[in-house]
């Protein structure tokens, strides 16, 4: 924090009373004043002006520059804190400690949804979703779900909760009372629902 003019002043009034009756030792009773001066921001530059002797004065300069130093350490912290803003995703009750690639999602998809008849077929792929491994993650990562009269996403990054492919995975909370769970024929096997439940807690990568 910067001095006032006040403090100045008074570092200076110090250097005049700390005058002595020897023009040598006037000297160097200003000298003291002059480094103690330098030590002002951190409020030793009053204790050095009232010494007599340089070499005080110039410990209590160091003094202050140590101090200013301790509080830049301030903005040490400050950038910590930078830090810890700069991108955390955010939690989601249904995320734990593991994760999934698209990797290992993508013969979840291929084998029992993306075939010919369903979400697979290459011209008109059911409810227009083509979940075929070279067009899943477009069409699927914060996209809208046609079933919805409002935006409801399939897949939103990092939050399966909101994400509606685990509403029709597991059949609840569905747009349409006559909807049906997906896929039409049998339910996915907990653990395929886990691994794409644990695609999109990673941010559900493309790869």
């Amino acid at each position: 924090m910067a001095c006032s003019d006040d403090d100045s002043t008074g570092t200076g009034g110090g250097a005049a009373s700390g005058t002595t009756s020897s023009g040598s030792g006037s000297s160097q009773g200003g000298g003291g004043a002059g480094e103690g001066g330098g030590g002002a921001p951190a409020g030793t530059g009053g204790e050095g002006g009232s010494t007599t002797t340089a070499g005080t004065g110039g410990e209590g300069g160091g003094g202050a520059a140590a101090g200013t130093g301790g509080e830049g350490g301030g903005g040490g912290a400050a950038a910590g804190t930078g830090g810890e803003g700069g991108g955390a995703p955010p939690s989601d009750p249904a995320c734990g400690a593991d994760t999934a690639a698209f990797a290992d999602v993508e013969p979840i998809l291929t084998r029992s949804c993306a075939n010919q008849y369903c979400h697979g077929n290459a011209g008109a792929p059911t409810g227009g979703l083509d979940l075929r491994a070279s067009a899943a993650v477009g069409k699927l990562v914060d996209q809208d779900s046609a079933s919805c009269s409002r935006e409801q996403a399939l897949v939103v990054p990092f939050k399966p909760s909101s994400s509606y492919l685990m509403n029709k995975l597991k059949e609840v909370g569905l747009c349409d009372p006559d909807e049906s769970r997906m896929p039409p024929t049998a339910p996915l096997p907990e653990a395929d629902i886990k691994t794409i439940n644990d695609w999109i807690c990673a941010g559900a990568p493309a790869r």
